[in-house]
């Protein structure tokens, strides 16, 4: 009755199929590497702390006129580069900077979920303040022990990576094959 033509056949899509393959080789790699992988994750967030810099001074420049000296933007543009450089210069303090971020992350998240799990304690929501309650302190003790054992909580950064790359690969290698 309203065919808008999302069900034709449309062929093999190759563009697809080939991303799929390449996130499942490189979340193959992850899990047989995961230091190099650690490593290549530290170089990426270098690089990218560096363009993102070039960004700030670029808007500097170009906003200078129109709104006057806004040195906030032009610190924040040095800064992000000089972090950039550190990193690529010292690959091991970038590795124990992500480390430090994800058991931080899994620190603050947990203490939001207590704090609104101990809400939830006046809604009669039986057994669900209990485990949302337990499921969050699990949480913080995961992310004080990360925080304790950097190397842990880097690797296991590279293989919640790898598990999304694979799920992401199997995912667009079925698209592919899907309008046939």
């Amino acid at each position: 009755m309203f065919d808008s033509g999302y069900n034709k056949k449309r062929g093999f899509d190759w563009g697809v199929f080939i991303a799929g393959v390449i996130s499942v080789v490189l979340s193959i790699f992850l899990f047989a590497n995961p230091g190099k992988g650690l490593r290549g994750l530290v170089i990426i967030l270098a690089v990218l702390s560096i363009m993102q810099g070039i960004a700030w001074i670029s808007m500097y420049a170009g906003f200078h006129g129109i709104f006057g000296p806004s040195w906030t933007t032009l610190l924040s543009g040095i800064f992000d580069i000089l972090i950039g450089i550190f990193f690529l210069w010292n690959n091991k303090v970038g590795v124990y900077t992500i480390a430090i971020v994800v058991a931080t992350w899994f620190i603050v998240d947990s203490v939001i979920g207590i704090v609104f799990a101990w809400h939830l304690r006046f809604f009669e929501t039986g057994w669900y303040f209990f485990f949302n309650l337990l499921l969050n302190i699990l949480g913080l003790v995961v992310g004080v022990m990360l925080l304790f054992r950097p190397v842990i909580a880097g690797m296991s950064t590279v293989y919640l990576i790898a598990i999304y790359l694979m799920v992401f690969g199997i995912n667009e290698i079925s698209l592919a094959f899907m309008h046939r």
